[in-house]
């Protein structure tokens, strides 16, 4: 399904006012305890998640043409190799099942009808998809088509091109999986130490000064101390969670959607065990 950048900066007002509604009504309610704490994970979810799960369906969208266009640029070749007309063949091609791609396709060979040529076709296919490896494929195909040339070769030479951008972007996202997987670890085994820490330290300190044993006071008492650990591992989740963006995506945005979920299990873990 594509989403257009239009929804996209909708669905991001809309659940950034969600948010900060959530944080005014929390903080009239809860703003001097530590369970408000919980309510700033909570806002930031609303903010990102409906943005995140967006941006989701848009990838897969844009995956699925990226993935379409060699097989689609291929069969074009052929299909002009035989003696088929470039009209002809792309009419052929938007019969066949490309994904969403076959729905671009459609509209393409509708323009063409009506009269308009196949760079100016091309063009409105690139604004209409919005997505480099393909503008930068029309790009090609349509410099050809002006100056002249095989255009089976130039489909072809042109898939070949796509193929390797796509097999080089899978191969990134394959070797970065493995630092996005230490930020998650990072913040895990952060929280891990701080339940340690809390239970074998802060509260039997505690519990021994509230006894009466002299030179027991601790620094921070346990509520005290669960917020500043909280927000300590919240930041990191942040941080950690944009820098995951950037390196899997290139995009610090991107990375809001990790930062969300490792915010959530910190949220999750304070909440069952700092109670």
């Amino acid at each position: 399904m594509k989403i257009t950048r239009r929804i996209l900066k909708e669905i991001a007002i809309v659940s950034s006012a969600a948010a900060v509604a959530l944080l005014i009504v929390s903080g009239f309610f809860y703003g001097t305890s530590p369970d408000f704490d919980y309510f700033i994970v909570a806002a930031f979810t609303v903010a990102v998640a409906p943005l995140s799960l967006a941006g989701l369906i848009h990838s897969n969208w844009k995956h699925k043409i990226e993935r379409a266009m060699p097989e689609f640029l291929r069969d074009l070749a052929t299909s002009i190799q035989t003696g088929v007309p470039i009209y002809a063949s792309l009419e052929h091609a938007s019969r066949k099942e490309y994904g969403p791609l076959k729905d671009e396709l459609r509209t393409l060979v509708s323009q063409m009808s009506w009269g308009m040529n196949l760079n100016e076709a091309l063009t409105e296919l690139s604004k209409r998809v919005d997505l480099p490896l393909v503008k930068r494929a029309t790009v090609l195909i349509s410099e050809a088509s002006t100056y002249g040339g095989d255009l089976s070769e130039i489909f072809e030479a042109t898939a070949r091109y796509v193929e390797s951008v796509n097999t080089w972007r899978l191969r990134r996202r394959m070797q970065t999986l493995p630092y996005v997987g230490i930020f998650y670890f990072s913040v895990v085994l952060f929280l891990f130490i701080i339940i340690l820490l809390s239970t074998m330290i802060f509260i039997p300190i505690s519990q021994l000064a509230q006894s009466g044993i002299p030179f027991m006071r601790p620094v921070l008492d346990p509520l005290q101390a669960r917020r500043v650990f909280m927000h300590a591992s919240l930041l990191e989740s942040l941080f950690g969670g944009i820098l995951a963006g950037k390196i899997s995506e290139d995009s610090y945005v991107d990375g809001l959607k990790h930062a969300m979920i490792l915010a959530v299990i910190s949220g999750v873990a304070f909440f069952f065990f700092f109670r």
